[in-house]
């Protein structure tokens, strides 16, 4: 089975699962700007890695049309984002349901990705929704623990990105 991994990536975390994953399940990596639908059409299984904004996967829209103007047999699906997995599922349910139906939930394989806030690699219009979003759940009253706990979380950088998060899809990969 011939597998590319291709990613989009605002602040450099998808892009550094996209290589881990590409780098275990020794398959084609490449920044999705770069891939065509006549070079999706050589690959067997086309995973598509995109980071969350606003709830949803970015570029997985074009990546899914793509996918099926091609070639190609499986998409498989990966995010990334700044939620930590100790958000819970209802957090990350929530995020799938934004992005995917109930039916392709049940055929595409999908899997996330926490990475983590990288204010250094964003962009102006990128900092100030992040910066606006804190200032306006600083002034909330009665938060709940999540809205306090992403307060938190958007305050500043940090990196909770680690292999064991993309242990899923590698091994989802490695069994194909």
């Amino acid at each position: 089975m011939k597998i590319l991994v291709a990613y989009k990536s605002k602040t450099m975390f998808t892009k550094r699962y996209a290589e881990m994953v590409a780098e275990e399940v020794q398959c084609t990596v490449m920044d999705f700007k770069n891939v065509t639908i006549d070079i999706l059409s050589d690959y067997d299984i086309f995973v598509y890695g995109g980071g969350l904004y606003a709830g949803m996967i970015n570029g997985f829209k074009q990546a899914k049309e793509m996918f099926e103007q091609s070639k190609a047999k499986e998409l498989v699906v990966f995010a990334t984002g700044a939620t930590p997995n100790e958000a819970g599922n209802d957090v990350i349910d929530t995020m799938w349901n934004n992005n995917l139906t109930a039916e392709e939930q049940d055929h595409i394989a999908h899997f996330y990705m926490p990475s983590g806030l990288n204010y250094e690699n964003m962009k102006v219009p990128d900092k100030l929704i992040m910066k606006m979003m804190s200032f306006m759940l600083s002034k909330q009253k009665n938060k709940s623990e999540y809205d306090a706990s992403f307060e938190q979380a958007i305050k500043s950088s940090y990196d909770i990105s680690s292999k064991e998060y993309a242990m899923p899809l590698i091994q989802y990969l490695s069994n194909k």
